[in-house]
Protein backbone atom coordinates (compact mmCIF):
# COMPACT_ATOMS: atom_id res chain seq x y z
CA UNK A 1 0.00 0.00 0.00
CA UNK A 2 0.97 3.64 -0.40
CA UNK A 3 -0.52 6.47 1.67
CA UNK A 4 -0.14 10.21 1.27
CA UNK A 5 -1.91 12.29 3.88
CA UNK A 6 -1.83 15.75 5.35
CA UNK A 7 -2.25 15.82 9.15
CA UNK A 8 -3.27 19.20 10.53
CA UNK A 9 -3.56 20.18 14.21
CA UNK A 10 -5.44 23.42 14.82
CA UNK A 11 -7.12 25.11 17.76
CA UNK A 12 -4.86 23.32 20.23
CA UNK A 13 -5.55 24.34 23.82
CA UNK A 14 -2.74 26.03 25.81
CA UNK A 15 -2.77 23.27 28.44
CA UNK A 16 -2.34 20.46 25.88
CA UNK A 17 0.60 18.03 26.34
CA UNK A 18 3.94 19.16 24.91
CA UNK A 19 3.99 16.30 22.37
CA UNK A 20 0.73 17.62 20.95
CA UNK A 21 1.90 21.24 20.81
CA UNK A 22 5.00 20.09 18.91
CA UNK A 23 2.74 18.93 16.08
CA UNK A 24 0.72 22.15 15.69
CA UNK A 25 0.30 22.99 12.03
CA UNK A 26 0.32 20.71 8.99
CA UNK A 27 2.54 17.71 8.32
CA UNK A 28 2.72 15.71 5.10
CA UNK A 29 3.03 11.94 5.72
CA UNK A 30 4.21 9.83 2.80
CA UNK A 31 4.48 6.11 3.59
CA UNK A 32 4.44 2.62 2.12
CA UNK A 33 3.10 -0.44 3.91
CA UNK A 34 2.95 -4.20 3.47
CA UNK A 35 1.33 -7.07 5.31
CA UNK A 36 1.71 -10.83 5.15
CA UNK A 37 -0.90 -13.15 6.68
CA UNK A 38 -1.02 -16.91 7.28
CA UNK A 39 -4.53 -18.21 7.98
CA UNK A 40 -5.48 -21.83 8.78
CA UNK A 41 -8.82 -21.21 10.53
CA UNK A 42 -11.66 -23.59 9.70
CA UNK A 43 -14.13 -20.64 9.66
CA UNK A 44 -13.87 -16.87 9.42
CA UNK A 45 -16.92 -16.27 11.66
CA UNK A 46 -16.77 -18.89 14.44
CA UNK A 47 -13.52 -20.88 14.17
CA UNK A 48 -12.65 -23.60 16.68
CA UNK A 49 -9.45 -24.77 15.03
CA UNK A 50 -6.46 -23.13 13.36
CA UNK A 51 -4.81 -19.73 13.60
CA UNK A 52 -4.31 -16.41 11.85
CA UNK A 53 -0.91 -14.70 12.05
CA UNK A 54 -0.14 -11.39 10.37
CA UNK A 55 2.97 -9.25 10.03
CA UNK A 56 2.42 -5.57 9.20
CA UNK A 57 5.07 -2.99 8.30
CA UNK A 58 5.11 0.72 7.43
CA UNK A 59 7.90 3.10 6.43
CA UNK A 60 7.35 6.86 6.17
CA UNK A 61 9.65 9.55 4.82
CA UNK A 62 13.18 9.04 3.54
CA UNK A 63 13.12 8.61 -0.27
CA UNK A 64 9.30 8.84 -0.14
CA UNK A 65 9.43 12.49 0.88
CA UNK A 66 7.09 14.07 3.40
CA UNK A 67 7.80 15.79 6.70
CA UNK A 68 8.13 12.77 9.01
CA UNK A 69 10.59 9.88 9.00
CA UNK A 70 9.57 6.79 10.96
CA UNK A 71 8.91 3.09 10.58
CA UNK A 72 6.59 0.64 12.31
CA UNK A 73 6.17 -3.11 12.39
CA UNK A 74 3.59 -5.20 14.18
CA UNK A 75 2.99 -8.92 14.69
CA UNK A 76 -0.50 -10.24 15.48
CA UNK A 77 -1.46 -13.86 16.07
CA UNK A 78 -4.69 -15.53 17.23
CA UNK A 79 -5.10 -19.29 17.80
CA UNK A 80 -8.34 -21.24 18.20
CA UNK A 81 -8.89 -24.55 20.00
CA UNK A 82 -11.86 -26.72 20.92
CA UNK A 83 -12.86 -26.45 24.58
CA UNK A 84 -13.86 -29.04 27.15
CA UNK A 85 -17.30 -29.74 25.66
CA UNK A 86 -19.17 -29.59 22.36
CA UNK A 87 -19.30 -26.04 21.00
CA UNK A 88 -16.81 -24.64 23.53
CA UNK A 89 -14.01 -22.52 22.01
CA UNK A 90 -10.69 -21.31 23.40
CA UNK A 91 -9.21 -18.20 21.76
CA UNK A 92 -5.60 -17.15 22.47
CA UNK A 93 -4.30 -13.83 21.12
CA UNK A 94 -0.87 -12.18 21.17
CA UNK A 95 0.24 -8.89 19.59
CA UNK A 96 3.31 -6.70 19.68
CA UNK A 97 4.50 -3.65 17.79
CA UNK A 98 7.41 -1.21 17.54
CA UNK A 99 7.62 2.32 16.10
CA UNK A 100 10.82 4.36 15.74
CA UNK A 101 11.92 7.58 14.09
CA UNK A 102 14.99 7.97 11.88
CA UNK A 103 16.86 10.64 9.95
CA UNK A 104 16.16 14.22 11.03
CA UNK A 105 12.85 13.39 12.75
CA UNK A 106 13.41 13.67 16.53
CA UNK A 107 10.39 11.60 17.63
CA UNK A 108 7.49 9.52 16.32
CA UNK A 109 4.38 11.76 16.07
CA UNK A 110 1.95 11.02 18.91
CA UNK A 111 -0.80 10.11 16.42
CA UNK A 112 1.41 7.30 15.05
CA UNK A 113 2.30 5.81 18.45
CA UNK A 114 0.65 2.86 20.17
CA UNK A 115 -2.14 2.99 22.74
CA UNK A 116 -4.09 0.26 24.53
CA UNK A 117 -7.50 0.28 26.14
CA UNK A 118 -10.99 -0.23 24.77
CA UNK A 119 -13.13 -2.97 23.29
CA UNK A 120 -10.43 -4.35 20.98
CA UNK A 121 -7.67 -5.06 23.52
CA UNK A 122 -7.65 -4.13 27.25
CA UNK A 123 -11.40 -4.24 27.73
CA UNK A 124 -11.36 -3.07 31.36
CA UNK A 125 -9.87 0.37 30.54
CA UNK A 126 -10.86 3.55 28.75
CA UNK A 127 -10.27 3.71 25.01
CA UNK A 128 -6.58 4.41 24.19
CA UNK A 129 -5.89 5.28 27.83
CA UNK A 130 -3.25 2.67 28.71
CA UNK A 131 0.35 3.74 28.14
CA UNK A 132 2.67 6.66 28.88
CA UNK A 133 0.92 9.82 30.09
CA UNK A 134 1.98 13.45 30.03
CA UNK A 135 2.90 14.26 33.64
CA UNK A 136 1.53 17.82 33.94
CA UNK A 137 -1.80 17.13 32.19
CA UNK A 138 -2.32 13.40 32.74
CA UNK A 139 -3.27 12.95 29.09
CA UNK A 140 -2.24 9.71 27.31
CA UNK A 141 0.48 10.37 24.73
CA UNK A 142 1.22 6.82 23.48
CA UNK A 143 4.39 4.78 23.31
CA UNK A 144 6.76 3.26 20.77
CA UNK A 145 6.51 -0.37 21.92
CA UNK A 146 3.48 -2.35 22.96
CA UNK A 147 2.63 -5.92 23.94
CA UNK A 148 -0.78 -7.45 24.41
CA UNK A 149 -2.19 -10.88 25.19
CA UNK A 150 -5.68 -12.27 25.68
CA UNK A 151 -7.29 -15.57 26.66
CA UNK A 152 -11.00 -16.14 26.05
CA UNK A 153 -13.29 -19.12 26.66
CA UNK A 154 -16.77 -19.08 25.09
CA UNK A 155 -19.71 -21.48 25.29
CA UNK A 156 -23.02 -21.68 23.39
CA UNK A 157 -26.14 -20.48 25.23
CA UNK A 158 -28.85 -20.67 22.57
CA UNK A 159 -28.70 -20.65 18.80
CA UNK A 160 -26.46 -17.77 17.61
CA UNK A 161 -25.72 -16.59 21.16
CA UNK A 162 -22.56 -17.37 23.12
CA UNK A 163 -21.30 -16.50 26.60
CA UNK A 164 -17.60 -15.65 27.09
CA UNK A 165 -15.13 -15.23 29.95
CA UNK A 166 -11.86 -13.45 29.14
CA UNK A 167 -8.57 -12.24 30.55
CA UNK A 168 -6.50 -9.45 28.93
CA UNK A 169 -3.01 -8.18 29.72
CA UNK A 170 -0.79 -5.60 28.06
CA UNK A 171 1.70 -2.78 28.36
CA UNK A 172 2.86 0.24 26.35
CA UNK A 173 6.42 1.49 26.82
CA UNK A 174 7.72 4.90 25.72
CA UNK A 175 10.87 3.73 23.92
CA UNK A 176 11.27 1.61 20.80
CA UNK A 177 12.34 -2.01 21.42
CA UNK A 178 11.63 -1.72 25.14
CA UNK A 179 9.94 -5.05 25.84
CA UNK A 180 9.93 -4.69 29.62
CA UNK A 181 6.75 -6.03 31.18
CA UNK A 182 7.14 -4.49 34.64
CA UNK A 183 4.40 -1.88 34.26
CA UNK A 184 1.69 -4.09 32.83
CA UNK A 185 -2.08 -3.76 33.07
CA UNK A 186 -4.59 -6.59 33.11
CA UNK A 187 -8.29 -7.25 33.46
CA UNK A 188 -10.86 -10.00 33.39
CA UNK A 189 -14.45 -9.85 32.22
CA UNK A 190 -17.62 -11.36 30.81
CA UNK A 191 -19.20 -11.02 27.41
CA UNK A 192 -21.90 -12.05 24.94
CA UNK A 193 -21.39 -13.01 21.29
CA UNK A 194 -24.45 -12.68 19.06
CA UNK A 195 -24.47 -13.69 15.38
CA UNK A 196 -27.30 -11.81 13.63
CA UNK A 197 -28.23 -13.09 10.15
CA UNK A 198 -27.55 -10.48 7.50
CA UNK A 199 -25.53 -8.32 9.91
CA UNK A 200 -22.81 -10.63 11.20
CA UNK A 201 -21.44 -11.08 14.72
CA UNK A 202 -21.92 -8.55 17.53
CA UNK A 203 -19.90 -8.48 20.73
CA UNK A 204 -20.77 -7.06 24.17
CA UNK A 205 -18.02 -7.12 26.82
CA UNK A 206 -17.66 -5.88 30.38
CA UNK A 207 -14.09 -5.76 31.66
CA UNK A 208 -12.90 -5.33 35.24
CA UNK A 209 -9.34 -4.00 35.85
CA UNK A 210 -7.02 -6.05 38.06
CA UNK A 211 -3.64 -4.31 38.04
CA UNK A 212 -3.05 -0.70 36.99
CA UNK A 213 0.49 -0.45 35.67
CA UNK A 214 1.23 2.43 33.30
CA UNK A 215 -2.31 3.65 32.66
CA UNK A 216 -1.92 6.82 34.72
Amino acid sequence: SYTLENVGLVNVQPHAPAVVKQEIGNSLISKVGASLAYDTRNSSILPDRGQRTELLTEVAGGPLGGDKNFYKFELRSTWYFKGFAEGHIVEVTGRSGVAEQYGNTPYVPFYERYFLGGMYDLRGYKYRYVGPHDRPTGEPVGGNTYMFGSLEYSVPVVDRVRFAVFYDTGTVNPDAYNFSYKEYNDNWGLGLRINIPGMGPLRFDYGIPIRNGNNS
